[in-house]
């Protein structure tokens, strides 16, 4: 995208707020235990986190009290108010596991949950002998969403058509393609 197309008073905002959170993200890590090195992972993970999160418009009130809490955190031990002790490093040790679990999650459907393609075995000839029988011809699914198949076992599991919430978490989808799935499951 051209930088013409860009809000460049909202990009400048963004980095300016990102470096000011990782300097006491960084702060942080170092004063718990972390190299001086790796401390620069912490809010590395962070920020690409609320990036994402930002980006595919999820998990956006979890990352920013997420920033804020650290960057609390940050100055209540820079300033002495908060002595570092065993909470706060398992606190801060649990930042980048959590991090990648949810950055993870807003990526999308994982594999295992999209169906399996359906393998087709080659029409053979009939033999002169064999009467053939042409079964009813099945009208294909338009523009098919692959995971029609998963919600399609989710109705069977249940008993009846999973509700728009149960689409959207079961198959970590948004609202509108829950509603597209939703109404090719229905009679």
């Amino acid at each position: 995208m051209p930088w013409k197309n860009k809000d460049l008073l909202g990009a400048l905002a963004l980095l300016a707020a990102l470096i000011a959170t990782a300097s006491a993200e960084y702060q942080l890590a170092r004063a718990v235990g972390f190299g001086e090195f790796t401390a620069g992972c912490i809010p590395a993970a962070l920020d690409v986190y609320a990036l994402r999160a930002f980006s595919v418009k999820r998990d956006v009130p979890a990352v920013v009290a997420a920033l804020i809490a650290t960057n609390a955190l940050a100055h209540l031990v820079s300033s002495g108010l908060l002595p570092v002790g065993v909470p706060l490093v398992i606190a801060v040790s649990a930042i980048a596991p959590l991090v990648l679990w949810r950055v993870k999650a807003l990526g999308g459907p994982l594999t295992p949950r999209q169906p399996a393609p359906v393998a087709v075995e080659p029409e053979r000839a009939a033999h002169p002998t064999e009467r053939r029988t042409e079964l009813p011809a099945l009208e294909p699914e338009v523009n098919a969403d692959p995971l029609i198949a998963a919600a399609r076992q989710m109705q069977r599991d249940a008993g009846k058509l999973p509700t728009l919430r149960a689409l959207q978490s079961e198959l970590r989808i948004g609202q509108s393609r829950a509603q597209r799935i939703r109404a090719a499951l229905a009679p």
